[in-house]
């Protein structure tokens, strides 16, 4: 699994190898040189951000571990033990707050510049992928609740991303979990991902459906918006990912590298002149936007 991501100019490229040799790595575009300009190993690594100014940058582990390091040399700037496992994490759009999750049903928000706790959060369901709105008013995560019979039924959880406080739930009756979640960058809704392949397109804050539209057979794994919103990235559980109209979620582009080993976030450069997609053997692609 390869997690990507942009710093805000466009110029510098990540990616997070989550399994076997795991490293932290980033590019410089700008280069004449395809190498990375770092490589890091990374025990337990899941996701990576360029902080605001591109000169550092944040990584998280799996057992909570939040450091930075230089872009220009990557050397080690700072670490933070959080104390729990994490199955979900995303940067606020100003890069000084993070929202964890946690595969027991624990969810917090860090605040970055103060290295503290802002809040916590216990669930009684299994959480996942999460998101904060651009507007710092909410955030959301995807869940699995438990049901009888060994079962689980996939729903979406919502809070006041300033407090804490629960604000709404919305189950999907015919998916087991919601793998991932993302704002829409109007700020009016978000877009979830379940495990049997739907697109939910959901209004805020109630967590109204709004629309329901078929995805990846497989289930999506990311979704993404780009800087716009007028297009959807999703990768699929599988080696492919799509490029989708937000409006409406009429499917534009799909790409497949066959390599059902590998498996990737995809992610817009700011710019948005390029998405990018991970491919076998550990390589990075980035493709053209029309």
């Amino acid at each position: 699994m390869q997690w990507l991501g942009w710093d805000a100019s466009s110029r510098y490229l990540l990616s997070v190898l989550q399994r076997g040799q795991a490293c932290l790595r980033w590019w410089d575009l700008q280069s004449d040189h395809h190498t990375p300009v770092v490589t890091l190993p990374l025990p337990g690594a899941m996701a990576a951000w360029f902080l605001p100014g591109s000169q550092n940058l944040l990584s998280v582990t799996v057992r909570g571990t939040l450091q930075t390091w230089a872009v220009s040399d990557g050397s080690l700037v700072s670490t933070v033990e959080t104390g729990m496992s994490i199955s979900g994490a995303h940067l606020s759009m100003d890069g000084t707050r993070l929202l964890l999750t946690a595969p027991a049903g624990r969810v917090l928000l860090w605040d970055l510049q103060r290295n503290w706790l802002v809040w916590r959060r216990e669930d009684p369901a299994y959480l996942y992928g999460c998101a904060l709105s651009p507007d710092g008013r909410f955030a959301a995560a995807g869940a699995a609740e438990e049901q009888p019979e060994d079962r689980t039924r996939a729903s979406l959880r919502l809070w006041d991303a300033r407090t804490g406080r629960p604000l709404a739930t919305r189950a999907f009756e015919q998916s087991s979990r919601t793998w991932t979640v993302a704002f829409a960058p109007s700020g009016e809704g978000l877009v979830a991902g379940t495990s049997a392949g739907e697109l939910v397109y959901l209004g805020l804050p109630d967590l109204e459906v709004i629309r329901n539209v078929s995805g990846p057979a497989p289930g999506a794994i990311h979704v993404e918006f780009n800087r716009e919103g007028s297009l959807l990235a999703v990768s699929a559980d599988t080696s492919a990912f799509e490029v989708r109209a937000a409006q409406g979620g009429r499917e534009l582009y799909s790409d497949s590298d066959l390599d059902d080993m590998q498996l990737s976030t995809v992610a817009f450069s700011p710019d948005g002149r390029f998405v990018s997609w991970g491919l076998d053997e550990s390589r990075v692609g980035l493709w053209g936007v029309a």
